[in-house]
């Protein structure tokens, strides 16, 4: 364990010092590396991450393409009126970013912003590590869980490309609904730390508007799904992960609470279907197992 945590967190510091905060699937795939390389895992790491990475960084750039179908060659404008109508109607006649902005943000930025900052940041880093613990012991159940990781995120970028949805914050901007402060953004600018991008991330396009469905809604719910998988103990303190997420990305101004629900929905349905494909029978058969345990292997190599 001290030699997992100590490779993992020099990795870590390390891509932080040189590249900045902003940790992409391409930058964490090095990352976790280091302890996989550590372990003496590295082929099997790679062999088994290596799509899943690719996979997410794959669906990243459907996202953008889906914007740009929709902007460029379509002309649809992203539509805001649905969720801004389903959250005045829950928060009587407001909605609940304005709310929860009035209540907490003070126009600067307090501890607790800096806090609920991490926790944002957090949607890129936490379920990735889950997954890697749960593979050192469990190869398939991480089989499992990075599948519906991947068909929650390619189901978006459907939703993504058939219904583009204006965040709150944009909606603020364009005058629909009261003034807003994306806080987050208004976060990392302050930031000593550099936010430079990596080269697989400058070339995939970007997509402002992906709001609904909210993605950090399902991979936070897939997060605590696949702890409570792994570990029940492990699943008990992931109860609050999602929580706080949903409340963060509402009070930033990131999500309304209609995307938040569609969200969960659409993790709940990934995690579901994937319980089915892997049965006997199903689709992805192949991958239920049982496999040796990556950590059982590295600790027979010692």
């Amino acid at each position: 364990m001290l030699l997992i945590l100590g490779a993992y967190f020099a990795a870590l510091a390390l891509m932080i010092a040189v590249k900045g905060v902003f940790i992409s699937a391409d930058r964490y795939f090095l990352i976790l590396l280091a302890p996989a390389a550590a372990l003496g895992l590295t082929r099997r790491y790679v062999r088994d991450f290596l799509p899943f990475v690719a996979l997410i960084l794959v669906y990243e750039h459907l996202r953008g393409v889906a914007h740009f179908l929709n902007t460029d060659l379509l002309g649809r404008d992203s539509f805001g009126e649905p969720m801004i109508a389903f959250d005045q109607m829950l928060a009587g006649g407001r909605v609940p970013p304005a709310v929860l902005q009035d209540w907490l943000w003070t126009g600067t930025l307090e501890t607790k912003d800096h806090v609920l900052a991490l926790v944002s940041r957090a949607h890129f880093i936490v379920p990735p590590t889950l997954l890697f613990l749960i593979w050192l012991e469990r190869r398939e159940l991480f089989y499992r869980c990075a599948a519906a990781f991947v068909v929650a995120s390619f189901a978006g970028a459907v939703a993504f490309l058939l219904f583009p949805a204006t965040p709150p914050w944009l909606a603020s901007d364009q005058g629909l609904i009261e003034p807003l402060t994306r806080i987050g953004s208004v976060q990392a600018d302050a930031s000593v730390l550099g936010t430079q991008r990596s080269l697989i991330a400058n070339a995939i396009l970007p997509n402002p508007v992906a709001a609904v469905p909210s993605l950090h809604t399902a991979y936070s719910l897939l997060t605590l799904l696949s702890a409570w998988a792994w570990r029940r103990r492990v699943g008990y303190v992931f109860l609050l992960y999602p929580v706080t997420m949903w409340f963060t990305i509402v009070y930033f101004a990131d999500h309304y609470v209609f995307d938040i629900i569609i969200g969960a929905a659409f993790g709940a349905a990934a995690w579901w279907w994937t319980g089915r494909a892997l049965r006997p029978g199903g689709r992805l058969e192949r991958l239920a197992g049982p496999f040796e345990s990556p950590l059982r292997r590295a600790r027979g190599s010692d």
